[in-house]
């Protein structure tokens, strides 16, 4: 299962022409082909030693095509082998619009089973888009001794943070706690908590 970080943060925009006026890419087109290898001649035949490789003369090929009809921009990504998987929003929680609680946004991640609800969200202070810039929190599910469920939840990104929640370091991490609107809460106050314990 991908990381929530890695779901959000690790997929790049394609770019469009300087100046697009609405950049919005066309109906995406996928082409399947098969390629031959090139230098293969007579009986030499294009082998790999691993028996579960499927390295072969001919192979399967990919491409997919994005267009942009406003600055005329094309994009083409090919691979070999590749598979091809559709899936939806409920599945991979990317895609899906963020949920509000009091005044932080909670973007979903992926749910632990077809159906579920996502054991973990990200979190920013304002609706329109969550980015390594934009980050604020996290929040992930998990059972204690017991097997009961918790919510743990982290505040502020920061690379020396004393807490690491999923790959990433957070400034404030709370304990184990009973609902999602918990969480959230802990989040909203998590600054305010801290000063207030350096201040004593």
């Amino acid at each position: 299962m991908d990381l929530i970080e890695t779901v959000y943060f690790g997929w790049n925009p394609l770019a469009h022409a300087e100046g697009c006026t609405t950049p919005v890419w066309d109906d995406a087109e996928v082409l399947h082909s098969e390629g031959i290898r090139p230098g293969i001649t007579g009986d030499e035949h294009h082998t790999c030693p691993n028996g579960i490789c499927t390295h072969a003369d001919a192979f399967g090929r990919v491409h997919l095509r994005l267009l942009c009809r406003t600055c005329h921009t094309v994009h083409t990504l090919s691979g070999e082998s590749l598979t091809q998987a559709i899936s939806h929003t409920s599945a991979t929680g990317w895609g899906q619009p963020p949920r509000q609680i009091g005044e932080l946004w909670l973007w979903p991640g992926r749910p632990v089973i077809a159906g579920g609800e996502p054991h973990q969200y990200l979190v920013t202070r304002q609706p329109y888009s969550v980015t390594t810039e934009t980050l604020y929190g996290i929040i992930t599910r998990y059972r204690d001794a017991d097997g009961t469920p918790r919510w743990l939840a982290g505040a502020v990104p920061d690379e020396d943070g004393a807490h690491q929640i999923s790959t990433l370091r957070w400034r404030h991490s709370s304990h184990g706690l009973a609902e999602l609107e918990d969480a959230a809460a802990w989040i909203t106050d998590a600054e305010t908590v801290r000063t207030v314990a350096v201040a004593v």
